[in-house]
């Protein structure tokens, strides 16, 4: 199996600061969107429609539906199939085996950072204390893959103690940078909750071309960092105390700067329990 998107009626793409999870209860996959004062929550519904080219028609995309500037408080988010959906609750794709150092396939679901994997044997515990709001995203009936891989940033894995000390270092790899999600039914539907307000929209099918659902949590500040893991230490910490930062890798390039250039950079993670 591979990923065609063009086959979807509707494709979803989360990039940023969220927690990804699949509840096999309710049978959907979940995103918690961090509501913190650094990062925006936008959400961009657009279609696909046919412009004239000078040689031939070209397909551009149009907004139905725009949503910014969003409470952090009282906001979820409900995406599903209408009809025939292709995916019954949720799949997640996965090409075989898979290592973050060579891997061939960029759409592997894998890339995104795996809380879990990257704390090994030593367990989750969540977090009641300073969090900030939560806004849930529910997808169903959709095939969740990696998007978008960033190949243009290298981290390394850092582990610290309790007290910050850096304790190891060992190369990590690349990181997805935007989950997605193919969605292939009659229609999908986009239902937002804002506080006791709800608005709906219905996503008829076009063959070959799909609409879009963009969720973006970015921090756009001049200062922002590369690192997300301690915003998701809000929520889940090891039970043992060490922690992990995902750092850059720069490469000297013989300026004698040796940083790395500022590209908007916040990467999603996933874990194995949805209770965050």
């Amino acid at each position: 199996m591979s990923i065609n998107e063009s086959s979807a009626t509707a494709l979803v793409r989360f990039t940023g600061l969220g927690i990804i999870s699949f509840n096999q209860e309710q049978q959907r996959g979940e995103v918690a969107v961090i509501r913190d004062d650094k990062h925006t929550l936008t959400v961009r519904i657009q279609r696909p429609v046919f412009q004239d080219g000078a040689d031939q028609d070209v397909v551009v995309y149009q907004d139905i539906a725009t949503y910014q500037k969003l409470p952090k408080d009282d906001v979820r988010i409900e995406i599903s199939a209408i009809g025939n959906p292709a995916v019954e609750g949720y799949q997640i794709y996965r090409a075989g085996e898979f290592e973050r150092l060579d891997s061939p396939d960029p759409n592997d679901f894998r890339w995104i950072v795996n809380m879990n994997t990257l704390h090994g044997d030593t367990p989750l515990v969540k977090s009641e204390k300073d969090r900030d709001p939560l806004t849930r995203i529910c997808v169903s009936n959709g095939l969740f893959y990696t998007h978008r891989l960033d190949t243009k940033i290298f981290f390394e894995k850092v582990e610290k103690d309790s007290h910050g000390e850096v304790t190891n270092r060992e190369v990590f790899g690349n990181v997805a940078e935007t989950v997605g999600v193919q969605i292939e039914a009659e229609s999908v539907q986009f239902t937002i909750h804002i506080g006791d307000k709800e608005e709906t929209h219905t996503l008829k099918r076009v063959e070959g071309l799909p609409f879009r659902i963009e969720i973006k949590n970015m921090d756009y500040s001049d200062n922002a960092v590369y690192s997300d893991m301690p915003d998701y230490y809000q929520y889940l910490s090891p039970a043992g105390g060490d922690r992990f930062e995902l750092t850059p890798i720069v490469e000297d390039d013989g300026s004698g700067g040796g940083s790395v250039n500022q590209i908007e950079f916040c990467h999603p993670i996933v874990v194995d329990d949805p209770a965050v």
